[in-house]
């Protein structure tokens, strides 16, 4: 059976009875399998101690060691009691940890910020190191992993700053929300403390000792260093901001690499050689230290992923060209443009026309209306200065000789005119033959982006199924690392859409004239 069977086959039957945790336990075993640490946000009563029981059924011959903290809790209680025989006898100090954590596969620590500082430091080597120092010797801890829940977060500037830095992965745990889920939880009849895990599934010592140097081999593509770099920045960035000064993201070196390496166990649980954009969502259970922070680091790491998603290119710059060059030529085929001009009486501001011959400089100006009304016997019209007033006498105008004069008290007088451009436009429909051309033309054109289409669904299909198949993160969030792709596909389709009105105008050509200024 390879990893990836495996790995399905056990996360389903350490969810069986489970309702709404399928994230919580993934990413419990994930953690465990990398060799760190898992802390649990939430309410008493959502099932964080229960992950951890179900956990220990995953590993052959698992033992697991669940304690609730208080400020009262001793070392004894944790680590064993100190062997009264044997320091009576040897005058030797040594814990009995048989059935205490330094013998357990799976460790649950309930309320662990309520610890003492002797647990706490002694914890810090077990999580560091797997080891712990019972007497004069310094002993294996088998530990795989270790859960750790409160419905709070670490107190600050209390010293516990070091332990919570040791907690990887950091996920809010809530009750289950779907009535139809929160009816089956409270009728279940399941023993869910039972072990209900294939022997062929579980993991044991070797498989974990195995699994360990392999997954330290897993590659890291350079698109996954950048979008870490890019989550970097934009941490600084946010850092940066007087607003954010209270609220600062902090997140070691060591961190990092603990981070890049729980990226290639996912990836090697997965059954993949490399890591891909699906396992750095990842990154955002690992970076953020408040709960006001939980929000901002996804959006970070969202935005840095989409940045360096999967991307194929097209080469549009070249159809784009050639379809101007077919539009050019579409347009020259069957549109001629011919200059023409004309004379038009010239107006005035006032709304008027200038008496171009006429022997007084004064009042030579009629108005437009005024003109407009002309017919071949006189009238009485006044004739204005240039600044529209007139004198109290009136003249017998009539039409002129032609459009572009008027009769003045028997005289003939030119209107000031001007010349103006105008075009006449000609459309002429494309003969069958031509047509019978372009829409081969047009033809090649879509089978280009048809071709386009089918080889970004192939490579989104093929190359890229692994994004669809991730045990540890969201399925819907393939989309975010194939924006590009399809950005790409709107694109073609866009193109797709373009051709297609290109054919559509000129099989509408029609022969036609029209005067244009």
């Amino acid at each position: 059976m390879v990893i990836k069977q495996r790995i399905q086959k056990l996360l389903k039957e350490l969810n069986t009875g489970i309702y709404e945790k399928e994230e919580v336990m993934a990413l419990s075993l994930l953690s465990a399998v990398a060799g760190e640490s898992i802390f649990l946000l939430g309410a008493p009563g959502v099932a964080k101690s229960l992950i951890a029981r179900r956990l220990k059924y995953a590993f052959e011959g698992g033992k697991a060691f669940e304690y609730l903290m208080s400020r009262f809790s001793t070392p004894d209680e944790i680590f064993g009691p100190v062997a009264i025989s044997i320091l009576k006898n040897y005058d030797k100090y040594v814990r009995v940890v048989e059935q205490y954590l330094p013998s357990a596969d799976v460790v649950f620590l309930d309320e662990i910020w309520k610890a003492g500082p002797s647990i706490q430091n002694a914890l810090l080597t077990v999580i560091n190191e797997k080891k712990y120092r019972n007497g004069a010797q310094e002993i294996d801890v088998p530990m795989k992993a270790l859960i750790s829940a409160s419905n709070e977060l670490p107190a600050k500037n209390e010293g516990l700053e070091a332990l919570w830095d040791r907690f990887l992965i950091r996920l809010e745990v809530e009750g289950i929300k779907e009535k139809s889920n929160f009816d089956s939880m409270i009728s279940e009849k399941l023993d869910l403390y039972k072990d209900n895990v294939s022997a062929d599934v579980k993991i044991t010592n070797d498989n974990f000792k195995e699994w360990s140097k392999i997954i330290d081999e897993v590659e890291v593509p350079e698109n996954v260093f950048n979008v870490i770099d890019v989550i970097r920045r934009k941490i600084q960035l946010h850092n940066d901001k007087e607003v954010n000064k209270d609220n600062q993201i902090y997140i070691s070196d060591r961190r990092w690499r603990k981070i890049v390496r729980l990226l290639r166990t996912s990836a090697f649980l997965n059954d993949r050689k490399a890591i891909d954009l699906m396992d750095c969502f990842l990154i955002k259970d690992c970076i953020w230290n408040e709960k006001t922070q939980i929000e901002t680091v996804k959006q970070i790491v969202n935005d840095s992923i989409e940045q360096n998603g999967y991307k194929r290119q097209v080469d549009f710059k070249s159809l784009k060209d050639e379809l101007d060059e077919f539009k050019e030529e579409i347009k020259e085929t069957t549109e001629h443009v011919i200059p023409r001009e004309e004379e038009l009486a010239k107006p005035t501001d006032y709304d008027s026309y200038e008496l171009e011959t006429y022997p007084s400089d004064s009042n030579n100006f009629i108005k437009k209306s005024d003109y407009e009304r002309l017919t071949a016997h006189e009238q009485d019209i006044y004739l204005y200065y240039s600044n529209g007033c007139y004198r109290n006498n009136m003249w017998q105008i009539k039409e002129g000789k032609d459009k572009f004069h008027i009769s003045v008290n028997g005289n003939e007088y030119k209107l000031k005119t001007i010349i103006k451009s105008k075009e006449l436009h000609i459309t002429t429909k494309p003969d069958s033959l031509r047509v019978e051309n372009w829409d081969k033309k047009i033809q090649k054109y879509l089978d280009f982006t048809i071709q386009q289409k089918e080889e970004l669904e192939q490579y989104r299909k093929k190359d890229l199924e692994h994004l669809r198949t991730n045990f540890f993160v969201s399925l819907d969030l393939a989309k975010i690392v194939e924006s590009h792709l399809s950005k790409t596909e709107e694109e073609i389709g866009k193109y797709q859409v373009e051709i297609n009105k290109i054919q559509d105008s000129y099989k509408r050509i029609e022969n036609k004239k029209e005067v244009v200024d």
